[in-house]
């Protein structure tokens, strides 16, 4: 019987050791802490926007060959108005990037496009996180990696953290127009950035002014026939349109 137990402890300490076949270090981390099998917390910094961990992955396995990554979310389950997504290369800097929209199921694996990694050197896997803030809260991802045989050789987890105070707020932009209707002018009024880009099309979508807007512009609508127009102004990725009637 206690060759038997002894025997046992042998085995589970030899899946132990065997299961550690990759390291995983976070760039950054001051702890320079090995996370194979283990957590690193992430707190998102940006709304709707990437968040990405550059992870060192060590090869441990003593085999020359080409891995696959595999990420599965845990529960809690993330939202589905949040995204993810990741790249992943290998030490000679062949590698993929895999965008939100092939990753909308909980468990995603690769199907190909391994990346090599020699014994003791280090591939580079970037996990990219695009969360929402209307939907806080800490979600779970595990990165596998593995071969196209054994998929799951080894894996970390990590937790990304997102709270309303860890989002950057987006200044808003407002966009006022008067008079409307109009007969001679309309004067264009823009807060929350120092300068936007404004235009002003037809029903028809024919571009019939373009300018710079900084606070306030005022635009001469005279010569413009009689109709509906629409006046749209932008900044930094923001858009606010506004429907102008020109009566004569």
């Amino acid at each position: 019987m206690k060759n038997i137990f002894t025997l046992i402890l042998s085995l589970l300490g030899f899946s132990m050791i065997s299961f550690s076949q990759f390291e995983f270090y976070v760039q950054g981390d001051a702890s320079n802490t090995n996370y194979a099998g283990s957590t690193y917390n992430y707190q998102a910094m940006n709304d709707q926007s990437e968040n990405a961990v550059l992870v060192d992955v060590v090869n441990k396995s003593g085999w020359d060959s080409s891995f696959i990554i595999s990420r599965q979310k845990l529960t809690p389950s993330a939202p589905s108005s949040w995204e993810d997504g990741f790249c992943w290369n290998g030490d000679t800097g062949f590698g993929i990037c895999i965008p939100p929209q092939n990753m909308t199921q909980d468990y995603f694996q690769m199907n190909g496009n391994e990346a090599p990694i020699a014994p003791d050197a280090m591939g580079l896997l970037k996990p990219q996180f695009f969360p929402n803030a209307t939907d806080p809260g800490t979600h779970v991802y595990r990165y596998y990696v593995g071969t196209m045989n054994n998929v799951k050789m080894d894996s970390m987890d990590i937790a990304v953290l997102v709270t309303p105070l860890s989002i950057i707020e987006k200044p808003k932009l407002t966009v006022g127009i008067h008079p409307n209707p109009a007969s001679s002018y309309i004067q264009v009024e823009a807060d929350g950035f120092e300068s936007a880009d404004i235009e002003v099309v037809d029903v028809l979508g024919n571009l019939v002014y373009t300018s710079t807007l900084s606070e306030s512009t005022k635009i001469d609508v005279a010569e413009f026939r009689n109709g509906i127009y629409f006046v749209t102004v932008s900044a930094e990725g923001t858009r606010v349109s506004r429907k102008v009637i020109v009566r004569h």
